[in-house]
């Protein structure tokens, strides 16, 4: 990635993104199209998102130019300083992104949203015991969701440090939408970034210190819960359903190594090392735990 400053500027104007492996041009292009597409149906949150200058095809790489967000890193240390102000910014800017279509107009939406990611993560560890238990048990605890009245919505699903900027009124800057989409599920955005805030506040850098924060947000009585539910109530989603989408928030979120790592699995040695980076993985580790608790909630 690289910044383009004018001459005489004192911040940069332009981004400009290539793929680390030549030819691995799908991250840039899908956050070229969901980008285009966001503007097209949110022309007002022109502050809020980059804008696309241009997509060229040089040699083997696909270059994405897009305009430069300037605000300033909502990192843990500001996040410390102002945790109300942060979650009243992330509700906002969660709240602003548009509903596409009800889910359930689309019959296969769980298929594509769980089944599936789940089904490839199973084949990247090769059948390893407890990543098979944890998807037998993620599709029953989210039975309920397959015929469930839902809204498909514009998802960022990487919603934290150092993808989110802040500008000096208050209003988030988001960038790197490589792995947004625009179906994705309520409340994921939200519960990812609340997790996100609470690991900062916290200063929970170990997997066990980011579990720990995580059922001080989402457990039965969690300071999460309360934005959360409001989130979901403003898009007409039965607040019921409020643990099992915190359980797919971290089911789908674990599935996307299925889809990153995938590249990384031909040897012996290779298998092995991907599966061990699974399950140190922190969505992994937020997964699990939801399942494991998801009675309490």
């Amino acid at each position: 990635m690289a910044l383009i400053t004018p001459k005489n500027a004192q911040r940069p104007r332009l981004v400009v993104k290539v793929p680390r492996q030549p030819g691995d041009n799908g991250g840039v292009r899908r956050e070229a199209a969901m980008l285009q597409q966001l503007w097209a149906m949110s022309p007002d949150r022109a502050e809020a998102t980059p804008a696309i200058v241009g997509v060229f095809d040089i040699g083997n790489h696909c270059v994405l130019v897009e305009t430069a967000m300037t605000g300033r890193p909502l990192d843990p240390a500001l996040v410390t300083l102002n945790l109300p102000g942060a979650v009243r910014s992330g509700v906002e800017f969660v709240a602003g992104l548009p509903s596409t279509e009800r889910a359930s107009t689309n019959g296969d939406w769980y298929t594509r949203k769980l089944s599936q990611p789940l089904s490839e993560l199973s084949e990247l560890v090769t059948g390893h015991s407890e990543v098979v238990s944890l998807v037998e048990r993620t599709h029953e605890r989210l039975e309920v969701l397959r015929t469930a009245e839902l809204p498909a919505v514009f998802e960022h699903a990487d919603l934290s440090h150092p993808n989110i900027l802040v500008r000096p009124g208050g209003t988030l800057q988001v960038v790197d939408w490589e792995r947004s989409s625009s179906d994705g599920l309520p409340g994921h955005d939200l519960v990812f970034y609340l997790q996100y805030l609470n690991e900062s506040v916290r200063r929970a850098f170990s997997r066990t210190e980011q579990v720990a924060a995580f059922t001080d947000a989402f457990s039965p009585g969690g300071w999460a819960r309360g934005p959360l539910r409001k989130h979901l109530e403003a898009r007409d989603v039965d607040p019921g359903l409020l643990s099992s989408l915190i359980v797919a928030t971290w089911a789908r979120s674990a599935a996307t190594l299925g889809e990153r790592l995938a590249g990384e699995r031909s040897s012996g040695q290779q298998r092995h090392l991907v599966r061990e980076a699974v399950l140190a993985d922190r969505d992994f580790w937020l997964w699990r735990h939801a399942i494991e608790t998801a009675g309490q909630c």
